[in-house]
C-alpha cells in the first residue's frame, strides 16, 4: 500500500463521510465516475461485501470496473476494490477527526497483470499521486460548501 494523498477538510468526519458514501454525487469529486451503481442490495448496516458496477470515462472512452466495498465504517473508513479494463485497485479513505475537522488520508494499491500498465505506473507515478490530490481537493470543496 502506498499514501497517495492527505488532506485537511473543515467538517466533522461524519459529514466527510456522508458524501464519501453518497454514490449519486461521486462524479461530483472523483473525476471521470459516470455512474456508480450497487450490483447488490446495499445495507448501510452490513455494507462490507456489496458489490457495484462503475463507469468512468477515460478520455475518449468510458469503462466499466466491477466492484466491492472492503471497508464501510462510518465515520472512519470508506474502502473498495475495483477491477476493470487491464488493472485493479484496492482503495482507502481513512479519517481521522483533528483541529475541529477531518484529515483525509487516502491510500492506493493498483495493479495490473499488464507488464504495461506496471510499467507506466512506475514511470507516471506522480500523475496517480496527483489526481489523488485533485480528487481530495474536489471533495473539501464540496464538504465545506454544505
Amino acid at each position: 500500500m502506498q499514501e497517495i494523498a492527505r488532506i485537511h477538510i473543515d467538517a466533522s468526519p461524519d459529514d466527510v463521510f456522508a458524501l464519501l458514501a453518497d454514490t449519486d454525487r461521486r462524479g461530483e469529486w472523483q473525476e471521470g465516475v459516470e455512474t456508480f451503481d450497487y450490483a447488490s442490495d446495499f445495507d448501510p448496516d452490513d455494507a462490507v461485501g456489496a458489490t457495484y458496477t462503475q463507469r468512468i470515462r477515460e478520455g475518449w472512452r468510458v469503462t466499466e470496473y466491477q466492484g466491492e466495498i472492503t471497508t464501510y465504517d462510518p465515520g472512519a473508513c470508506w474502502g473498495s476494490r475495483t477491477v476493470g479494463g487491464s488493472y485493479g485497485m484496492v482503495v482507502e479513505y481513512r479519517l481521522t477527526p483533528v483541529d475541529g475537522g477531518t484529515t483525509v488520508m487516502t491510500v492506493v494499491d493498483v495493479g495490473s497483470n499488464s507488464w504495461v500498465v506496471r510499467l507506466m505506473g512506475f514511470l507516471f507515478g506522480w500523475l496517480t499521486r496527483s489526481l489523488g490530490r485533485k480528487h481530495l481537493r474536489a471533495l473539501k470543496e464540496l464538504v465545506e460548501a454544505s
